[in-house]
């Protein structure tokens, strides 16, 4: 029995010991286990980016017009009547002074005939004058001779002086029916080789509007036009301020668009004094060489190189923008944007010149118009 009283506080202390060793377990597992947490990875915005570098620019002025030969001649018909004969057809080649067509000439022939008959008459009419003349002088002579030697009365040697002036007065009047007439031979003449239609110019027959036996005169259609597309020329109209940057002798390159892969060097060959009042342009005028493929019509567009730069730093058009009132550009300094302030230069195309703000070698975001405020995190993605 002593035993057994004994033995009963050591089982309270072994379950009481066994209690608080459950409870500690069961405490233990209801509280988390504490870990240590690692720092969460920022995620940056990815951006289009470039590196600023240098480049040869050039700034142009484009006009654009339709191609024109330097010289256009209508060749009309001085006189009215039937073409006899045309002699070019389109696209002949002509010589200065070739004969392009003709008109029936021969009641003109018989005018010509006549003027020149009528010069001959009046030839002889001039040379009975002057004979009459030589023999009324003679008379005058004699009868000079006779009244000095008191052979002869005062009324003859008068009468004699009388006959010397009519004959002179015939004579004169011979000459000017001689001149009359030789200015009528003249003028039938010129109507007659107007009868034969020339081209004023070497070119190209670019119109033929009659055939032989039509009915032409002045102030109609043309009979024919020829052009020289030896030179062609560019014409359009610049603004006032692009006018004031502009002088006669400027090279340009022309391009036409039916020949986009070629190139003809030119020059800036006028600019109108006077402005034209209806759309404030000043007209300009480039001419080139047809080197044989240019042709009357075609629409082209000329390039004049106004101002050049050498090895200037230089950024596309798009990595520059206004932002406040103010050009700007998207600097990526590490990993950060910064607004810098830029000043621009010449312009070339997509390129533009950077005169300061910016140096070789600067990372910049190649669109400056995405929405990127300043001092935000990004990841350059270079597009080239």
């Amino acid at each position: 029995m002593r035993n057994t009283r004994q033995s009963v506080p050591c089982l309270f202390v072994l379950l009481l010991a066994t209690g608080s060793a459950i409870t500690a377990a069961a405490c233990s597992s209801a509280e988390p286990t504490a870990v240590a947490a690692a720092p969460a990875t920022e995620r940056l915005l990815d951006v289009p980016a470039i590196k600023v570098g240098v480049a040869d620019l050039e700034s142009t002025l484009q006009i654009s017009g339709n191609l024109a030969p330097q010289a256009r001649v209508a060749i009309m018909a001085k006189l009215p009547g039937t073409l006899a004969s045309m002699a070019v057809q389109v696209g002949d080649r002509v010589r200065q002074g070739q004969v392009v067509a003709t008109l029936d000439r021969r009641e003109i022939d018989a005018q010509v005939d006549a003027a020149a008959a009528s010069l001959s008459v009046t030839h002889a009419g001039l040379e009975a004058a002057e004979a009459a003349l030589a023999n009324a002088t003679l008379e005058q002579e004699r009868s000079k001779n006779l009244f000095e030697k008191g052979a002869l009365p005062r009324q003859r040697l008068d009468t004699a002086d009388t006959a010397v002036r009519s004959s002179t007065a015939q004579r004169e009047l011979a000459k000017a029916n001689v001149a009359q007439a030789e200015a009528a031979l003249r003028r039938a003449r010129e109507v007659q080789r107007d009868t034969s239609l020339t081209s004023p110019i070497n070119g190209v027959v670019v119109e033929r509007n009659f055939d032989a036996g039509s009915l032409v005169g002045p102030g109609e259609k043309a009979v024919v036009v020829v052009a020289d597309l030896s030179i062609m020329k560019l014409e359009a109209g610049v603004s006032e301020l692009e006018a004031g940057r502009l002088r006669v002798g400027m090279p340009a390159r022309i391009v036409a668009q039916a020949l986009p892969n070629e190139i003809f060097e030119g020059r800036l060959a006028n600019i109108a004094p006077e402005v034209d009042a209806k759309n404030r342009h000043f007209a300009v005028e480039v001419r080139t060489v047809n080197r044989g493929n240019l042709l009357s019509g075609m629409y082209g567009t000329a390039t004049i190189p106004l101002e050049r730069a050498a090895q200037a730093v230089a950024v596309p058009r798009d990595a520059v923008t206004t932002r406040d009132g103010k050009r700007v550009a998207l600097k990526i300094d590490g990993a950060t944007i910064q607004e810098v302030p830029v000043v621009e230069g010449l312009t070339s195309g997509a390129l533009i010149q950077i005169s300061s703000g910016l140096k070789s070698g600067d990372t910049i975001v190649s669109d400056a118009r995405r929405d990127v405020a300043a001092g935000s995190k990004v990841n350059p993605v270079f597009t080239r």
